[in-house]
């Protein structure tokens, strides 16, 4: 769809909901999903992976903080140096001449200390500038999109297939219905208040 297409379609919808009509959207657009939905689920080979709204979709899900450094100067070597020192367990993920992106597990440090060392060294290191932003949907979804496979979720034998000789066929996977009960009443997918 085109901008004002789109923009169309997602301003009936809203006004359905502000209705207070309940809307199931399929979507792959993470954009669209975060501007429409309370609540999402993703699905990976036809199997519910999470539940929740797009913030604890985030926080649990997550890998934490996206740490971009723009660097003047001769080179990124003191900024690196830095980061490997200061930040434990952050993982540098791209590298284009003084433009650093770094993955910060949320555990590793607070929002607050990549603030204070980022500024107290700005001049030092020649930081021209920085930003620090929380996991996006979009990485979210590719996190859970890695684990899609054309193979049968079940792993059973289809319908009017004989297992191979010697082998028992797999047994029958549960019914979808089982499926999602067993997921709704898994704790550890419940959704945290916050």
């Amino acid at each position: 769809m085109d901008p004002q297409a789109r923009r169309f379609l997602w301003d009936c919808i809203l006004s359905v909901i502000r209705e207070g009509r309940s809307v199931v959207l399929t979507s792959h657009s993470m954009e669209e999903c975060e501007a429409l939905c309370t609540r999402m689920a993703i699905m990976v080979n036809g199997r519910f992976r999470c539940l929740g709204s797009v913030q604890h979709l985030k926080n649990r899900f997550g890998d934490g903080y996206t740490v971009v450094v723009r660097v003047g100067g001769p080179g990124p070597a003191p900024v690196e140096s830095l980061m490997q020192h200061r930040f434990p367990g952050i993982v540098l993920k791209e590298r284009h001449g003084g433009l650093l992106q770094y993955q910060l597990p949320s555990r590793a440090s607070s929002l607050a200390s990549v603030f204070s060392v980022l500024a107290a060294h700005r001049g030092p290191c020649r930081i021209e500038d920085y930003s620090v932003s929380q996991t996006t949907l979009d990485q979210v979804f590719v996190h859970f999109a890695r684990e899609q496979s054309d193979e049968d979720p079940g792993g059973a034998t289809a319908p009017g297939q004989d297992a191979a000789p010697g082998q028992d066929a797999a047994p029958a996977a549960p019914s979808p219905g089982r499926r999602l009960t067993s997921f709704l009443e898994d704790d550890s997918y419940q959704e945290s208040a916050v």
